[in-house]
């Protein structure tokens, strides 16, 4: 991750620091000792502390800390949620084993560290900086709801939400003391509801598969931070109405077999990816399609096999990362409706492919589906109608035909009866 070169982090004085307690009494020692005896986690974690050189910085050697001080640190470490505290004029950080835990491969590194030192966080300082000052004028608790962070798991970063509550540590202390709830799950959740939502809104106005198609790619297109790449592949054949839902043929022969990609795709129409045929196995995708289309559900596509055309498009907006995972997401759900269209879905680069993200994929393929199928059906309605029609002016024509024919004949047999009768009455 690229940080600005000037940011800096000026923690604002909250209280006065002094009150060391003398050296002989160690209550950090004492503390030290009473966490190693607490559990095996907590005893690897407070191992840390063994590390730091704290008489070179504003907290001075362990003998010298004051039982507030000690008292502090014990608190935060014996806490099973995320705390952290930044300590004197150098801003020295201590923070628990669930603080490690929430940023990533951050922790051990930052631990025992000037927080001024995290050059990594500089895009996040204007924001730290406002929370503290606001904690130290206010004497207050400081509560900041929505702050997103993206920390790496393994190299590879991620988005991070979390909710912060700071207050400002008392005399003899100086610094501040921070407790963090992490909100991702909940805020991701709430954001792919309102993208259902958003998809459910905008693909239920369309009226016909080419408005649907334009909708959708636009839609999901315009969302490069959750889809960093959208591309869409549509049936190479005219969809008939009397083909578009086929509950003998389950798919089987009457399935279409090239589907030719979304004119507005930035896809060269030359490239090898233009069309998707699959009754071949020109290129290692084939078998990804074949598979979705199988099974009728989402199929992952892992990193080494997707195509440079789809990472060129993936890196030139969003965050700008490699794409590690897409999938293809066929326009049926179920083996009695044909697959009109294949959605392929480069996954977001910061968010991990769990158990909600195919759940939340599911739901994108389930709307789409019951769009396609209330158009298809809709159509299919609309074309019997019209055919009944069509058949109704038919027999309505030849019966206007046959009456006309009919009183013709009736007429040609009473004139011929009326000739009868003046040659009868001649003969008389």
């Amino acid at each position: 991750m690229r940080q600005p070169s000037q940011a800096r982090l000026e923690v604002p004085t909250s209280r006065p620091h002094n009150g060391k307690a003398s050296p002989s009494s160690s209550p950090a020692e004492d503390v030290l000792d009473r966490l190693r005896k607490a559990g095996t986690d907590l005893h690897a974690h407070v191992q840390l502390m063994d590390h730091i050189d704290f008489a070179a910085t504003s907290l001075g050697p362990l003998s010298t800390w004051s039982q507030e001080l000690a008292t502090q640190v014990y608190l935060i470490m014996m806490t099973p949620v995320p705390q952290s505290i930044t300590l004197g004029p150098d801003s020295i950080v201590l923070y628990n084993a669930a603080y490690g835990n929430l940023i990533r491969d951050y922790h051990p590194s930052y631990f025992g560290r000037s927080v001024t030192t995290w050059a990594e966080w500089a895009p996040y300082f204007p924001t730290m900086q406002k929370i503290m000052t606001e904690a130290a004028n206010k004497g207050r608790a400081v509560q900041e709801d929505h702050f997103v962070m993206y920390l790496p798991v393994e190299g590879i970063f991620e988005e991070v939400s979390m909710s912060i509550t700071v207050i400002a540590l008392h005399s003899p202390l100086s610094g501040f003391h921070a407790t963090f709830q992490d909100t991702t799950s909940s805020m991701v959740r709430e954001r792919r509801v309102d993208s259902l939502k958003e998809f459910s809104e905008c693909w239920k106005s369309a009226d016909n598969l080419d408005d649907l198609w334009m909708k959708l790619f636009n839609q999901l297109g315009g969302r490069p931070n959750q889809f960093c790449f959208t591309t869409l592949y549509t049936a190479s054949s005219a969809v008939d109405a009397g083909n578009a839902s086929d509950t003998s043929s389950g798919g089987g022969e009457s399935e279409d077999v090239v589907y030719t990609v979304y004119p507005d795709t930035n896809v060269d129409k030359t490239d090898y990816l233009a069309t998707i045929d699959l009754t071949t196995t020109s290129n290692s995708l084939d078998t990804y399609f074949r598979k979705a289309r199988s099974i009728r559900a989402p199929v992952l596509i892992p990193h080494e096999v997707i195509p440079e055309p789809w990472q060129q498009l993936a890196q030139c907006k969003g965050f700008h990362d490699i794409c590690r995972q897409a999938v293809i997401i066929p326009s049926s759900s179920n083996k009695l409706t044909k697959v009109q269209a294949f959605l392929v879905l480069g996954l977001s680069t910061r968010r991990p492919y769990d158990d909600a993200y195919r759940t939340f994929l599911l739901e994108v393929q389930r709307i789409l589906a019951d769009r396609v199928i209330n158009i298809t059906t809709a159509r299919e309605a609309a074309n019997k109608k019209r055919d009944m029609a069509k058949r109704a002016r038919i027999e309505k024509d030849l019966i206007e035909k046959e009456l006309a024919l009919r009183k013709q004949e009736a007429e040609l047999a009473s004139n011929k009866v009326d000739r009868l009768a003046e040659v009868a009455e001649s003969v008389e």
